[in-house]
């Protein structure tokens, strides 16, 4: 039998119905506070702009751009300033304006250490109706380096539009070009579009799953074939916004999924995530 403390964890985080071992907040900030005394191990950090659909449904006065660079001055006092090795921010044009992923972009570069080298992985992933030649020539000027187009199972149906847009990219110099098939049926359906895709546009990757995730960038090889639930990166990972979840070696930390409680946190200088009992 459940205990009430148990149900009510899960009301707000549903994925701890999986955890087992839990750390208190005490505990948590102590673990946190081991973590930045190694500064030298690099993050990686993934930004989902779907996380906040829920804004323009508010009367609040700051939007995404706002929410999000304070919670990335939040998990830098947190964590201190470190190298961020891989980055990855989904859906920027669906609840964001241009000047706001410019004022994230500037939070993350003043907070974190982006690197600039040719190596670096910093991943843009928008839907295939998003890509035209402005928002190519913003997202490359922001620093991205390499793209992820989002298909449905009808956009596989228009193989010369994403013959199209995938050129658009790559005149932008994109270091890469990966594929996310998000809403499949039926995965016999998809083969023979995957075939074609891997034959006509070699990218470095098809990934077939509903969510962008961090990916492992040794398995992003010309043509590899990414399930959903395989190769995500977990260690020292933050997800960022409503119902983010970060990993941070052996410590689990939730964000809120209730957007009063996430906001509430933020305009009082705390980290947006569960105060409860948290996981390891």
């Amino acid at each position: 039998m459940q205990t009430d403390e148990f149900k009510s964890n899960i009301a707000e985080h549903p994925t701890l119905a999986r955890r087992q071992s839990k750390v208190t907040e005490f505990e948590a900030n102590k673990l946190l506070q081991a973590f930045r005394q190694h500064p030298t191990r690099p993050v990686s950090i993934c930004i989902d702009g779907n996380a906040f659909s829920w804004v323009h449904d508010t009367d609040t006065v700051n939007g995404p751009g706002h929410m999000l660079s304070k919670e990335i001055s939040l998990w830098a006092d947190a964590i201190g300033h470190r190298s961020v090795e891989t980055l990855l921010f989904c859906y920027p044009f669906q609840y964001m304006q241009p000047y706001e992923l410019t004022e994230i972009m500037h939070a993350l570069a003043s907070h974190f250490s982006l690197a600039e080298s040719d190596t670096r992985c910093h991943r843009v992933a928008t839907k295939i109706e998003e890509i035209n030649s402005d928002h190519v020539a913003l997202l490359k000027g922001l620093g991205f380096n390499r793209y992820q187009i989002i298909l449905s199972q009808d956009d596989l149906n228009d193989l010369p539009r994403l013959e199209s847009v995938t050129k658009l990219i790559r005149r932008f110099s994109f270091s890469g070009i990966g594929i996310q098939i998000h809403d499949a049926d039926c995965l016999d359906d998809l083969r023979e579009h995957v075939i074609e895709i891997r034959k006509r546009l070699l990218p470095d990757y098809i990934y077939i799953g509903y969510r962008p995730k961090l990916l492992d960038k040794g398995l992003e090889t010309t043509g590899s074939i990414v399930f959903d639930g395989e190769n995500e990166l977990e260690d020292n990972c933050i997800y960022m916004g409503l119902e983010g979840t970060s990993h941070l070696q052996s410590l689990v930390l939730q964000n809120f999924c209730n957007p009063k409680r996430y906001l509430s946190a933020l305009e009082a200088g705390q980290l947006p995530v569960n105060p409860g009992p948290l996981s390891l």
